[in-house]
């Protein structure tokens, strides 16, 4: 069964172990309730908790509980993780994705050069924009099929078409 990436960990929320989950697929997050989740932490390690409760905050913050977690310390150790549920948990069909699968996607041009991972993915009023980098460069490529014409999830790579002035030198500060 595939995994999907339902939000990141941004923090702590309370003493008794609580996180703040950045999500942007909304009140989907409630069938996590009494499942398990694989959570990605940034230094390798994965864990696997149980969901014990989940609360809107503000935005698309969530507030959410986990069984093995029951303190800020340990809480504050998935900082910057990754939430990743069964699609069927989520309620999702085998063929469908949320954005959040493409995060930290690699992303060629049709010719197979490397053009960066998305760090970011804006939602627009017309599209979502994917923000791309690597160390020297920087991009934001549209969501759409004129630019993203494949995307595999199983090898975690996307190929896009890029126009001139897409795919930018970072300017140093």
């Amino acid at each position: 069964m595939e995994l999907l990436t339902v939000g990141k960990i941004g923090g702590t929320h309370h003493l008794k172990g609580a996180i703040k989950l950045h999500s942007n697929i909304g009140e989907a997050l409630y069938n996590m309730v009494d499942s398990k989740v694989l959570v990605e932490v940034p230094d390798g390690t994965i864990k696997m908790l149980t969901v014990k409760s989940i609360a809107p905050l503000v935005g698309e913050k969530w507030i959410l509980e986990f069984v093995e977690i029951t303190n800020k310390n340990d809480a504050s150790k998935l900082t910057k993780a990754f939430v990743k549920a069964r699609k069927d948990v989520i309620g999702i069909d085998e063929d469908e994705y949320l954005l959040n699968d493409l995060l930290e996607m690699t992303v060629k041009d049709e010719n197979g050069k490397f053009l960066g991972k998305i760090v970011n993915i804006l939602d627009t009023a017309a599209h979502e924009v994917l923000e791309i980098e690597t160390e020297t460069t920087e991009g934001m490529i549209p969501n759409i099929p004129e630019f993203v014409k494949n995307i595999c999830f199983e090898k975690k790579e996307m190929i896009v078409s890029v126009i001139e002035g897409m795919i930018e030198e970072k300017k140093i500060k």
